[in-house]
C-alpha cells in the first residue's frame, strides 16, 4: 500500500507520506489505525486525494494485516532480501 501511494504523490514528498502513514500500518487495532489516517487525511486529502482513496478502497483487504504482531507485519512488508 506504501509504495502504491507513492505512484499518486510527488516524489519530494515520498518520505513525508511514508512518515505519516506508518502510524497506520503500526496501529495496534483496526479503530487506532482509523484514527490514524483520519489524521493523515487531514494532512494529504487535499493534494493527494488519489491516495486516500486507494486506502479507503483497499481498507477491507488491510485491516486482516493488523492482526499480526508488529514483528510479523515488519516481516511481510519487507521487500528487500536479507541479506544474511
Amino acid at each position: 500500500m506504501l509504495r502504491g501511494s507513492f505512484r499518486y504523490a510527488s516524489k519530494r514528498d515520498w518520505a513525508a507520506i511514508a512518515r505519516d502513514l506508518k502510524p497506520v500500518y503500526t496501529a495496534a487495532s483496526e479503530a487506532d489505525a482509523l484514527d490514524r489516517f483520519v489524521e493523515f487525511g487531514d494532512t494529504w486529502a487535499a493534494r493527494y486525494p488519489a491516495i486516500i482513496r486507494l486506502w479507503e478502497n483497499a481498507w477491507a483487504e488491510f485491516v486482516p494485516f493488523l492482526a499480526f504482531d508488529r514483528e510479523i507485519r515488519t516481516v511481510i512488508c519487507t521487500t528487500t532480501p536479507s541479506s544474511r
